[in-house]
């Protein structure tokens, strides 16, 4: 390495004597970028023979990157180089540092698909919506999604009705369409009994539990469009029947405020969640609600007041940013 280093620098000497003595020509320019390539071609090997063992492989890249430093930079390249392996030496890095290395993508465990209950709802739907993963294993997801609640299900299954698979589409569909089916048996087996009964008890009883039908179908997110506006002024219509016979159901005003925010009415939102309140529904359920009915109407004090009276020890994930923001 010595050899190469006084044979290096001596001709690169010589280059930069030769460049700088004056003259002019072609044959001048020819004989400088020769002794150039050559002090750059011995300086490039020294210097290569002091980097650290990980960084000498390649050896075709890491020298090629030298040599050329040197050639392009004469003089100032070897020095430049010297200098960071002078300081790298100097200021050792502290500890080992793992390497940067490439890993496998990891695999979709199809067998355990069927210990995925509702909370792997996100694994199942990253699983659905890679359209590059094998069809059997998307397939193998959505049918265990069966055993998901409805209403986390749902929203899945209806952004897979676009998907680019013609199996996947109809076996969502399928789901879907059962779901909201087995609601609209039991809808239609009501009926003839509500136009039967024939006391006020009987008749307050079905309409009660037509409210809670209609409801589940916009709860499990099974209707939308012009179908979730007729299914909620069914509910409207069924509860507010059911009220009028028996007024003391607190599920029933609570289904009702429900609607009224749902339809920008905050003024009967507020009216209705109130009287749910007062029969005893549950006042972590109502207080958000009432909120929301606060901030439409811009009542923010209220919004604050109603935030600061939540008091429950495990609020739902939706609420908690809500209440760290209007309880600081």
């Amino acid at each position: 390495m010595g050899k190469l280093t006084i044979g290096g620098t001596a001709v690169q000497i010589a280059a930069l004597y030769l460049l700088l003595k004056g003259g002019t020509g072609l044959p001048l320019l020819l004989s400088f970028l020769g002794l150039q390539a050559l002090a750059a071609a011995l300086l490039g090997l020294a210097l290569w023979r002091l980097l650290p063992r990980r960084f000498r492989t390649p050896f075709v890249w890491s020298y090629a990157y030298l040599a050329a430093f040197c050639f392009f930079v004469p003089l100032g390249g070897t020095l430049v180089c010297l200098g960071s392996l002078v300081f790298s030496k100097l200021f050792r890095a502290q500890g080992d540092r793992a390497g940067i290395v490439s890993v496998a993508l990891p695999q979709f465990v199809t067998h355990l698909i069927q210990r995925v209950t509702h909370g792997g709802g996100a694994r199942l739907r990253a699983q659905l919506g890679n359209t590059r993963a094998p069809l059997p294993e998307r397939m193998t997801a959505l049918v265990a999604m069966q055993s998901m609640p409805t209403r986390t299900a749902s929203p899945v299954l209806r952004e897979l009705l676009a998907d680019s698979t013609d199996d996947i589409r109809l076996l969502a569909y399928g789901m879907l369409d059962g779901a909201e089916k087995q609601l609209t048996q039991q809808i239609l087996a009501e009926l003839p009994r509500l136009e039967a009964a024939d006391t006020p008890q009987a008749r307050g009883e079905i309409n009660k539990r037509l409210a809670d039908l209609y409801w589940e179908l916009i709860y499990q997110n099974l209707v939308q469009g012009d179908v979730y506006r007729y299914t909620a002024s069914q509910v409207e219509r069924y509860a507010s029947a059911a009220l009028e016979i028996d007024d003391s159901n607190a599920a029933l005003w609570y289904m009702r405020g429900r609607l009224a925010l749902s339809r920008n009415a905050p003024g009967e939102a507020r009216q209705f969640l109130a009287r749910a309140e007062a029969l005893g529904f549950a006042n972590e359920r109502v207080l958000p609600l009432l909120a929301e009915a606060a901030y439409l109407e811009r009542d923010y004090a209220a919004v604050r007041r109603l935030m600061a009276a939540f008091d429950s020890p495990s609020p739902l994930p939706l609420v908690r940013p809500l209440l760290r923001y209007w309880q600081s």
